[in-house]
């Protein structure tokens, strides 16, 4: 309470934002835009954590130099995007509005803060300071936003906002986003005409990036009939471009790579991303994006011995990598997955390798820490290998810890359908069941069953939790059953290790054929350690090798025989569309209905 009242008095000494006391609400001023083209970049050379902090602190000293001023605070809650930052400028941001509620400013941003986590009331709120304060143009551009988002989808109210934010602040860059989603192509290229207007007496990075919006524009105002010339004006636009030279630009490249595509020059197309990655994707060196294109990763179930070639030369080949960014976490982990496909890769190396991916993941992630998914992958990886079971233990039981913290936030709410959510709450439910897996199969190792087996009752319940949340779901019952097989594997291995042979060799069983229920078998070239160990047990209590060929082998060999491809219904309506071919006919969703029709549904991010 204390802290709130303190707060409101601070936010009460800023200059009042009434629409009379200033002549532009579109652009920011001169000094203004001048500070935040200023704001740091990010550097090869440091941590995401390092330039959050470097970033951060830069937005704070803007708002001392520029109080009250709308775009700066705008970039400062953009800057505020990890789940407690988001908390504290919501806060922030309310007792502002609470204070001086018919303030247009202090209601938009507020607004804006409440964007993905209470979208439905900043949509009430957007919609209140237009009628209070209608000549205030930013509402309409949020609002153009939420409305094109999968549970505010209202395509009329989007197409409305969109041209009432354009309407009011033509010379602003911000609008000319979200029009690529309009239909109306006389709008479209008056549009285009004056974004290209604006564009030409411009030569800072938001004008450079806004090429982009421009020729997406562009291409979609005019029949396919016309797009040559339209590549041809486009191909004009990039050698003005290339003259700036602003080699220390990501954005830059960013926006040659997209109109070079447009031309169909794709040897620069790559000669720009590949300048973009090398500087500015500190994950790995500009010639790893080439060997990945060149070096396309095995699938699953393909032939063993093409796997180890691949993963014996991927394994070498991040050795090079490594000299040029040897503090990448990201190749590190690529370094440890091909040793985990590897068998003949010494002890040493490969706990080598998961201490040093999982320091510079430390390092980086700063004071959260790792995510579960990178806690896990060093267990997955060092559990597979039978090395360091203790270590596993604690890499598991901080991935667990994760998991709660990760599982806990919440959600994207403007993307929160019925069919996401069920997705994404079957998904988070199988992160528990991965780490307690990995806590059984270390307890396993250190041959402490009667801890492995509380930990297996434990996971008992975790799989119950997630059977809850398949449905009539196909993949889910797969993805399930699967963990299921796994847990029976364990219950085997724990029964083994307490002498109840003819209890282990029945979980074994259990094991096996609900993978063949899940059609999972283990990856090529991986040792499959719940068979090999169902056959030990097997032979041990007297089974003949043709007995398990019979009941196993020609199972196996059957699923293995399968093809991987498999098409399941998508069970959702198929929106109405209106396409033109190259020889100028259209389609509509009601000319092919009755036909069979194969659609290729793509996108390029």
């Amino acid at each position: 309470m204390r802290i709130s009242v303190v707060l409101a008095l601070l936010l009460a000494a800023l200059p009042a934002s009434v629409p009379g006391q200033t002549t532009d609400w579109c652009t920011p001023s001169t000094p203004v835009k001048a500070a935040l083209d200023q704001l740091p970049a990010t550097l090869p050379s440091e941590t995401e954590w390092e330039y959050q902090q470097k970033h951060k602190a830069a937005i704070h000293e803007l708002l001392t130099r520029f109080p009250g001023d709308l775009f700066v605070e705008r970039a400062y809650i953009d800057s505020m995007y990890r789940s407690a930052d988001k908390d504290k400028v919501i806060a922030e941001y309310k007792v502002r509005f609470e204070h001086s509620p018919d303030d247009p400013v202090a209601a938009y941003l507020y607004a804006v803060t409440l964007e993905g986590r209470q979208s439905a009331e900043a949509i009430k709120i957007l919609n209140a300071t237009l009628t209070k304060s209608p000549h205030f143009p930013w509402p309409h551009l949020s609002l153009a936003g939420l409305y094109g988002t999968p549970v505010f989808l209202n395509k009329d109210e989007k197409v409305k906002q969109a041209k009432a934010f354009v309407a009011a602040c033509p010379e602003s860059l911000d609008g000319y986003r979200q029009l690529t989603a309009l239909d109306d192509k006389d709008f479209l290229a008056q549009s285009a005409a004056r974004l290209r207007a604006l564009l030409q007496t411009r030569t800072d990075m938001d004008a450079i990036r806004a090429y982009a919006t421009l020729w997406s524009i562009e291409f979609k105002a005019h029949p396919m009939s016309e797009y040559d010339g339209l590549r041809k004006q486009t191909a004009e636009d990039l050698k003005g471009l290339r003259a700036l030279n602003l080699e220390d630009k990501r954005g830059w490249y960013y926006t040659l790579e997209q109109g070079y595509k447009l031309v169909n020059d794709q040897r620069q197309a790559d000669w720009a991303l590949d300048r973009r990655m090398g500087r500015w994707q500190p994950w790995a060196p500009a010639s790893a994006s080439k060997w990945w294109k060149d070096h396309p990763r095995p699938q699953k179930d393909e032939a063993a011995d093409k796997k180890r070639s691949y993963y014996a030369g991927l394994l070498k080949q991040t050795d090079v990598w490594l000299k040029e960014s040897p503090k990448s976490s990201d190749i590190w982990g690529v370094r440890l997955e091909a040793m985990e496909h590897l068998d003949d890769i010494p002890a040493g190396d490969v706990e080598a390798v998961a201490d040093a991916d999982l320091r510079l993941l430390t390092t980086q992630a700063g004071p959260d820490g790792p995510g579960s998914y990178e806690y896990f992958t060093i267990a997955r990886v060092l559990s597979r290998k039978h090395l360091q079971p203790e270590r596993v233990l604690e890499l598991a039981g901080k991935g667990l810890a994760q998991v709660k913290v990760e599982n806990s936030g919440p959600s994207y709410d403007t993307y929160d359908t019925k069919e996401n959510l069920q997705e994404s709450h079957f998904y988070q439910s199988l992160d528990p069941i991965t780490g307690s897996g990995l806590e059984a199969d270390s307890y396993i190792q250190l041959r402490q069953a009667g801890k492995g087996r509380l930990v297996l009752v434990r996971m008992e319940d975790e799989l119950q939790a997630t059977n809850a949340l398949v449905g009539d779901k196909a993949d889910f019952k797969k993805e399930y059953t699967g963990r299921l097989a796994s847990w029976w594997g364990l219950m085997a291995r724990t029964a083994e290790l307490q002498g109840h042979e003819q209890d282990a060799m029945a979980f074994y069983e259990h094991a096996l054929l609900l993978r063949f229920e899940a059609e999972q078998l283990p990856e090529t070239g991986m040792q499959d350690d719940v068979a090999e160990n169902a056959r030990r047990l097997w032979a041990k209590l007297g089974g003949t090798n043709d007995g398990w060929q019979i009941w196993y082998g020609s199972r196996a060999d059957k699923l293995a025989s399968r093809a991987t491809l498999t098409w399941e219904d998508a069970n959702q309506p198929l929106p109405a569309f209106e396409l033109v071919d190259l020889k100028g006919k259209t389609w509509t969703q009601a000319s092919l209905k009755g036909k069979v029709t194969f659609l290729n549904f793509w996108a390029s991010w």
